[in-house]
């Protein structure tokens, strides 16, 4: 994003506070306004009509995600500025990580990808099959009790070995999303898929509480994540304490989840509570790390060279040839996941690992592999 961009969205969030936010009006003016500007800055000469607004482009990476095979899409943040994408969080495997990647990027809009994804091993769990019949009435049950969609005419289809598939009409893309969250959420049902009929583009109350919108409406209900997000965003980008370019901002049930890097824990501190001050905001899941504005962009860079020597190193010992380790490194900190064939094996690769420069310590995610039997 240009200098010139920063400059008319900071002041326009300045022109916002000095009003003193007088009316909700007035923020929804200049939410669109800003809007408009990171539209502007991110379009290229060629560029469509469906990939010129970042809310947009994050409703849909959210919808690929949560109709994308093995992914725990619940699990994942995501966040878009003038069109790159953002995803933070956890998945159980390098695989879950690359497929999430992926859904991601097949989105229309999306110029850029940042992967934050920790692989973080889980113990697998192996829940009960739930008959596709008795699936099919839970999701329908569960589409119709929720108040966001009401006026909606969504349904479950059919249902195969987990897999539920919707139909029907959604009066926004906000409700679209929300009917595929919802029944995603529903036990027993392992992936989504739709043929919601749904407008393709997000309408001006969806990003923004307008002074005329009932917030008791299906639209208000639908789209409430999406204007918390949206009057968070602002408020980063009206207070001179806070790098809004550097904070990433999602919510999930009213929940907000900051992430990005801030230069010191004050700044830190400050984000979370412009976030707090957001009427809708439930709790604030603060995740922004601290790292000096002088040394961000070198730890950053020095991290994507031990992660390249580190897989290099690995895939250079035959003991360790057959073996699945993802490895990630953030702020010197290096975390191997995957599984080994031996506590042997594993020793040697948090020792290679923790011996390569860069490198400040490391957490073993490994496992042993079991047995093959011949």
């Amino acid at each position: 994003m240009t200098v010139f961009v920063w400059i008319v969205l900071v002041s326009m969030a300045t022109m916002l506070v000095a009003n003193g936010m007088t009316t909700k009006r007035r923020r929804h003016q200049l939410a669109l306004g800003a809007t408009l500007v990171l539209v502007s800055a991110s379009m290229s000469g060629t560029a469509s009509a469906a990939d010129t607004s970042d809310p947009w482009v994050t409703t849909k990476v959210k919808m690929a995600l949560l109709m994308a095979d093995d992914v725990s899409a619940t699990a994942i943040n995501v966040d878009t500025m003038s069109g790159r994408v953002t995803l933070a969080g956890t998945v159980s495997s390098a695989d879950e990580k690359a497929r999430a990647e992926k859904a991601a990027r097949s989105v229309s809009g999306v110029h850029d990808l940042r992967n934050l994804l920790q692989v973080v091993a889980k113990k697998r769990q192996d829940t009960a099959a739930v008959d596709d019949a008795a699936l099919l009435a839970a999701v329908d049950r569960s589409l119709a009790a929720d108040p966001a969609l009401r006026d909606n005419k969504i349904t479950a289809k059919s249902v195969n070995k987990g897999v539920v598939l919707l139909q029907g009409k959604a009066n926004t893309l906000s409700a679209h999303l929300r009917a595929l969250t919802v029944a995603r959420a529903v036990p027993g049902v392992k992936q989504v898929a739709s043929e919601i009929e749904s407008p393709d583009t997000l309408a001006d109350n969806e990003i923004w509480l307008d002074a005329d919108t009932d917030p008791k409406s299906p639209i208000a209900s639908a789209a409430k994540d999406a204007w918390v997000t949206s009057a968070v965003k602002v408020r980063l980008i009206a207070n001179n304490d806070t790098p809004a370019r550097d904070i990433n901002v999602d919510t999930t049930a009213g929940i907000v989840t900051l992430f990005g890097t801030v230069p010191t824990e004050a700044t830190r501190r400050a984000a979370a509570t412009e976030a707090h001050k957001v009427e809708g905001v439930q709790g604030v899941e603060n995740e922004l790390q601290v790292v000096s504005q002088k040394t961000a962009a070198a730890v950053e860079h020095q991290d994507e060279q031990s992660k390249s020597s580190i897989e290099k190193t690995l895939k250079g010992r035959k003991e360790l040839s057959d073996s699945s380790i993802d490895v990630q490194v953030a702020g010197g900190v290096a975390r191997l996941t995957g599984s080994v064939d031996s506590q042997a094996d594993r020793l040697t690769a948090l020792t290679l690992a923790r011996n390569t420069d860069g490198v400040r310590s490391v957490i073993g995610d490994l496992t042993i592999a079991p047995v093959k039997v011949q």
